[in-house]
């Protein structure tokens, strides 16, 4: 039975090993998990961080793209008078003031050149006479007329000058914003590489905290799996070690009673034996006595002669007589004495058994 209980004890202690290997993978990849999980977070927090730089860099690229729009905007704007009005002075002005205005009319150009003189910098009377004197033909101008078409023209030329002033004047700044726009926009590309790389790396680490959750559920599912068996194997075990108790439990009620009887017979031997001891004892305390009688006796027949003879000096008949009494008498307390020893005898021989009995209980 104890050789079935150690067999069994043995395939639990394999059974043991079995889920304790199955939990510590469990425990391992709920570890490596939690590691995977808190790179998985480290990453996306750097993702969040490039994202944010990316938008800060974002918005500052708008803002120097509408300063720089801003900025244009004028610069555009004189250009474009400037390149009109350089236009207009060699072409429809020319064509006015030579009177050779092809197949277009004189109205028509001026309608066409009408919008530049708002640009120029003209008095109300030139601006007013502007009008009569370009519309006149070459040979009906007057002085006034031909006055007229020079200072215009000379206006011209002041605003296209002035116009190009503005535009160089303008260029620098023109530059500065063409340059913080470039390097917005390369701010820009640098914090979308950061955040491209940071968004890969953080799909790296999700991809692999995925294989650990994966292996994680594996590992719990494969001890799920062995419990049964585990089960069974302790199942089968502790049954074994239950009919080992129970007859540990049997055999030790059925020793105590045992022993209890055995206990009881030799206690009451064991009083025997002392009892046997103890008339022994007093046996040979009766011996003694009793030879101490016969001694007292003997010597009180010793002392009773001694007498006699000492009387039988004086008187010889009557010390005879009396000598014959008292041995008579000596002689029966002797014989008495002797008598009563003999019979006390048995008891003294009887006193070792009963010693060797006790004895042999004792042992």
């Amino acid at each position: 039975m104890q050789a079935s209980l150690d067999a069994e004890n043995e395939k639990v202690a394999g059974s043991e090993a079995k889920k304790l290997e199955l939990e510590e993978n469990i425990h391992a990849a709920e570890a490596a998990l939690t590691k995977a999980q808190s790179v998985t977070a480290a990453h996306q927090t750097e993702l969040n961080l490039a994202c944010s730089a990316t938008q800060a860099a974002n918005a500052e690229l708008t803002q120097a793209r509408e300063a720089q729009k801003a900025g244009d905007a004028a610069q555009a704007v004189a250009q474009t008078d400037k390149e009109a009005l350089e236009a207009a002075l060699v072409g429809d002005l020319v064509k006015l003031k030579s009177g050779d205005v092809g197949d277009a009319t004189p109205d028509a150009l001026y309608q066409k050149l009408e919008p530049l003189l708002l640009k120029l910098d003209l008095d109300a009377s030139l601006r007013s006479a502007t009008k009569p004197a370009l519309l006149n033909t070459p040979e009906g101008r007057g002085l006034f007329d031909k006055t007229v078409i020079e200072e215009l023209e000379n206006s011209f030329t002041a605003k296209i000058e002035q116009l190009s002033n503005v535009l160089a004047d303008g260029q620098p700044a023109t530059d500065a914003r063409m340059a913080l726009v470039a390097e917005a926009e390369r701010k820009v590309a640098q914090a979308e590489a950061v955040q491209n790389s940071a968004a890969d790396v953080l799909a790296s680490a999700r991809s692999a905290q995925k294989e650990v959750q994966a292996t994680l559920k594996t590992a719990k599912a494969s001890l799920t799996e062995y419990k049964p068996e585990y089960r069974k194997a302790t199942e089968a075990r502790d049954q074994q070690q239950q009919q080992v108790q129970t007859f540990m439990d049997v055999s030790v009620a059925s020793f105590d009673m045992l022993n209890t009887k055995i206990s009881a017979k030799k206690k009451k031997a064991m009083a025997a034996a002392a009892a046997e001891a103890d008339a022994a004892a007093k046996a040979a305390t009766m011996v003694d006595e009793a030879a101490s009688a016969t001694e007292t006796a003997v010597a009180s027949t010793e002392e009773i002669a001694a007498t006699e003879e000492s009387e039988a000096a004086a008187i010889p008949a009557a010390e005879d007589a009396s000598r014959g009494d008292g041995m008579a008498a000596a002689n029966a307390a002797a014989k008495a004495a002797t008598e009563m020893s003999v019979e006390e005898t048995p008891k003294i021989v009887e006193a070792p058994a009963a010693l060797g009995t006790a004895a042999e209980l004792g042992a």
